[in-house]
């Protein structure tokens, strides 16, 4: 082969690579988690060619949450103001866990209509569909977060395709089959194998996500995409090239899935990097272990009394204590607190025993992969789904951080930090969770870009094409029971008539 040949197929090699790669939009929701899985993902994508940009909200484009320079940063949103903070204020969530108050699926419907303003103003935002424009995107990534689920009017209105990704696989976005008997459903926090009335209010809840999204608004196309031809927001959420779940069966519930839904696990997890500074010096002289408290890249509000309790209860273990709080701490050989902390290194660190957590998703998905079992102390939301999981999976206990007493959290932790049985679960779990997704956010990159470079087309079920009411087989069992009804009704007139005809005769014959 002549040189002349080779540099023709080095040339060849290159524009075929240029060529494949795509400019990708990312659109998480404007909080800082959902940020950070975006940008992992957006580094992936990064690796295998593609041109990526993530949109930012302007009250976290300073948070350095996408340490990634090589992703375009597109910002907007100076209206919205703190996201996170209007969360917690509008519902009410965290007060009413402090004051003991249930939190049901009602007091969800304030946070449904906040969601669906900041859309709004996301959509009327022209300044910001322009930045969008400017890029020339080729593919959007879309999350899956079922209270911005306006957003996908904006693929759909720039006819671009797109992907979604979501914390878990919705059945009824995403038209799965599913048994509400023996599934778990959004925002469910019943037991893994549920009691009667536990299925009774599954297949309740499953009738109404059946029939009425409350997630989406009838007339978003129409506001926002005229020009097109009308659809519901499920109608355009069924046109995606692929489904992305950042779940698995490792550390979830086996689920019922199809081929154009990936499960990856979470994809806020990576090998631990080396510690430094004050949080090396610390690790490295707690000679018995070191037990990591940490609820979550949001500062959570705790009460004091609360906060006394947790110190109090931490000075009593025979570990040394990384805690993640905006507050400090005296006696700073035996509690580091902390603003900010490294969480998925120090999990990676030989020394960390357990992990003190609200069990949110990345906590959990960091645990499992470095094999940390885990005390649950959920506050929120999917958090008492999450915490139940991990007592039924044997990776780790959950408490109620209200009613516990100081002495009793520190025997839970010692507990979970010294019984082998706890991180021999989690541990035997992680080199499987290893085994079958690697990296999650490479996983996600690669299914995504094998979705831009041949479509989804190929994988999506005929059930995910047909009206809801097919979808069901609605129309069967009305034929089926038509059948019956019509048979009855015919042989009741045959019978009267025939009735009718012998009481003629004897009549006659009378």
């Amino acid at each position: 082969m002549t040189s002349e040949t080779i540099l023709r197929l080095c040339s060849l090699t290159v524009v075929s690579a240029v060529c494949l790669a795509k400019n990708v939009v990312l659109l998480p929701p404007p909080m800082s988690s959902y940020i950070i899985y975006h940008a992992n993902i957006g580094q992936a994508l990064i690796e295998l060619g593609h041109n990526v940009s993530l949109c930012v909200p302007e009250y976290l484009s300073n948070k350095e949450l996408v340490p990634h320079k090589s992703i375009n940063i597109i910002r907007y949103g100076e209206y919205l103001g703190d996201v996170q903070a209007k969360f917690l204020q509008r519902v009410d969530l965290r007060d009413q866990f402090w004051q003991g108050k249930p939190q049901t699926f009602l007091s969800r419907f304030p946070l449904i209509q906040m969601f669906k303003e900041l859309i709004n103003e996301i959509l009327s935002d022209t300044k910001f569909l322009a930045a969008i424009q400017e890029h020339n995107p080729e593919f959007f990534v879309v999350d899956n977060f079922m209270y911005i689920r306006n957003i996908l009017v904006l693929p759909y209105k720039m006819g671009i395709p797109f992907s979604l990704i979501g914390s878990f696989p919705d059945n009824f976005l995403n038209g799965i089959p599913f048994n509400p008997a023996s599934e778990p459903l959004v925002l469910e926090y019943a037991s893994y194998n549920k009691t009667f009335f536990e299925r009774v209010k599954a297949v309740t809840m499953s009738l109404i996500f059946l029939s009425y999204d409350l997630f989406s608004d009838a007339d978003v196309v129409s506001r926002y995409a005229p020009e097109k031809a009308y659809m519901t927001i499920r109608d355009i959420a069924l046109k995606a090239e692929i489904f992305i779940a950042e779940t698995d069966h490792v550390l979830d519930y086996p689920r019922t899935s199809l081929p154009n839904t990936k499960l990856i696990g979470g994809s806020s997890v990576s090998e631990a990097k080396p510690l430094s500074g004050e949080v090396k010096r610390f690790v490295e002289m707690s000679s018995r272990g070191v037990a990591v408290v940490s609820f979550g890249g949001y500062n959570i509000y705790i009460p004091d009394h609360i906060r006394s309790k947790m110190a109090t209860a931490f000075q009593k273990l025979n570990l040394n204590v990384i805690w993640k709080i905006n507050w400090t701490f005296e006696q700073r050989d035996k509690i580091l607190t902390l603003n900010w902390i490294p969480q998925n290194d120090l999990l990676g660190h030989p020394k960390t025993r357990v992990l003190v957590s609200h069990c949110g998703k990345n906590s959990q998905y960091e645990a499992l992969y470095h094999g940390v079992p885990i005390l649950c102390l959920p506050m929120l939301s999917d958090q008492f789904y999450n915490s139940k999981r991990i007592f039924i999976k044997g990776f780790g206990q959950y408490a109620d951080i209200r009613e516990i007493t100081s002495d009793e959290l520190a025997r839970l932790i010692q507990q979970v930090a010294d019984d082998p049985k706890y991180r021999s679960n989690i541990q035997q779990a992680s080199t499987i969770f290893r085994e079958l997704y690697k990296i999650p956010s490479k996983e996600a990159a690669f299914w995504l870009d094998h979705a831009m470079k041949y479509g989804g087309n190929y994988m999506r079920s005929s059930g995910q094409q047909m009206p809801l009411y097919q979808f069901l087989l609605l129309d069967v069992m009305a034929f089926l029971l038509f059948i019956p009804i019509v048979t009855m009704f015919i042989l009741f007139v045959i019978v009267k008539l025939c009735c009718y005809r012998f009481r003629t005769l004897k009549m006659k014959n009378d």
